[in-house]
């Protein structure tokens, strides 16, 4: 007698500083499980292994939501493949799609994190260019390429034509894709890093909250923005002391106006890329309100469409894709 049980799979996705593990039943995510652990904890940490405790615990509590037990299919993708993530595989070369993905996707056992195989997605890296200055070309992914083959996947206006996907984060990674859904390169700037890290660890600290807001003050961000076209980024990290110290404004504001400044900044030098060159559409995912407002400002930047993707497809776009990537090479060895 066949089983009716339906198909589930666990999707794992680690980045700098975030671990996410998702239940997909039927194609169909129905549960999720965050921990604030990344592989930066892996290379901070004196003892133990932080990232695979993380790991272990996010699949637990998404499996303690289900009834029908052990998952049909772990996959893992984003820095989970790197070097100091949970097992290293190798990228494969750009271009490539989801057949060279699949292809280089390793199935590894795992024990610390759990107790069958977990299904590793490799990353992609873009070559150099020639000349003394070629390297600067050279590019990596781990992760957004699972984002990238799933928001690909989710629309359709995209086939038969060249589009490019933004993907804000720690990293803010601008993915080129041909008319076949292919990812011929990509483009990394450490914007989200960068402005964190200066709000932490300089002393813009005293002048911010602790936190850096969700919804940050509209007229604050526009501030941020100009004077960053006018003076530089390093001038505007500064007016977040000067805005202190003259109670120009509140904290939240400066908070507001110190992320206007970065991805204003970021979306000025993104928008000349050639990845984003001519008309061809962009679509731009991530967490808000960064999504919003790279969208907003990139739109403003070049001639052709740029439209911010929709919350649930951008919350849930890295494990499709993933998903995609392991159910495709299980069709090819089989």
């Amino acid at each position: 007698m066949l089983s009716s049980r339906p198909f589930s799979a666990v999707a794992l996705d680690g980045g700098t500083t975030n671990t996410r593990a998702r239940l997909i039943r039927d194609g169909r995510i129905v549960a999720t499980a965050r921990r604030a652990v990344g592989v930066r904890d892996s290379i901070l940490s004196d003892h133990g292994n932080p990232l695979a405790s993380a790991v272990r615990a996010s699949i637990e509590e998404v499996l303690g939501t289900a009834q029908n037990g052990r998952p049909d299919l772990i996959v893992a993708a984003g820095m989970l493949s790197s070097e100091i993530g949970l097992a290293f595989v190798p990228h494969v070369a750009a271009p490539a799609g989801i057949d060279e993905l699949a292809a280089g996707m390793r199935l590894l056992d795992l024990p610390q994190v759990c107790d069958q195989p977990i299904a590793i997605v490799p990353g992609i890296r873009s070559p150099a260019g020639p000349g003394p200055d070629g390297w600067m070309a050279a590019d990596v992914m781990r992760g957004e390429e699972c984002e990238t083959v799933g928001a690909w996947r989710a629309l359709r206006q995209c086939r038969g034509e060249e589009s490019a996907f933004l993907w804000p984060g720690s990293h803010t990674k601008l993915v080129g894709v041909d008319a076949r859904g292919v990812i011929v390169g990509s483009h990394t700037t450490l914007a989200g890093e960068l402005t964190v890290a200066l709000a932490r660890h300089t002393l813009l600290a005293a002048s911010l909250p602790a936190e850096l807001p969700n919804e940050p003050d509209a007229e604050s961000l526009a501030a941020g923005a100009r004077i960053v076209g006018r003076e530089g980024l390093g001038r505007a990290a500064f007016l977040v002391r000067i805005a202190a110290i003259t109670q120009s404004m509140s904290a939240h504001q400066r908070a507001s106006f110190w992320i206007g400044a970065v991805v204003a900044e970021d979306a000025n030098w993104l928008a000349r890329h050639p990845i984003v060159a001519d008309d061809r559409p962009l679509w731009v995912g991530g967490r808000q309100p960064q999504r919003s407002l790279y969208a907003k400002w990139l739109g403003e930047l070049r001639r052709g469409p740029v439209v911010a993707l929709d919350d649930d497809l951008a919350e849930h776009v890295s494990a499709l894709g993933a998903l995609a990537v392991a159910l495709h090479r299980r069709a090819r060895v089989t």
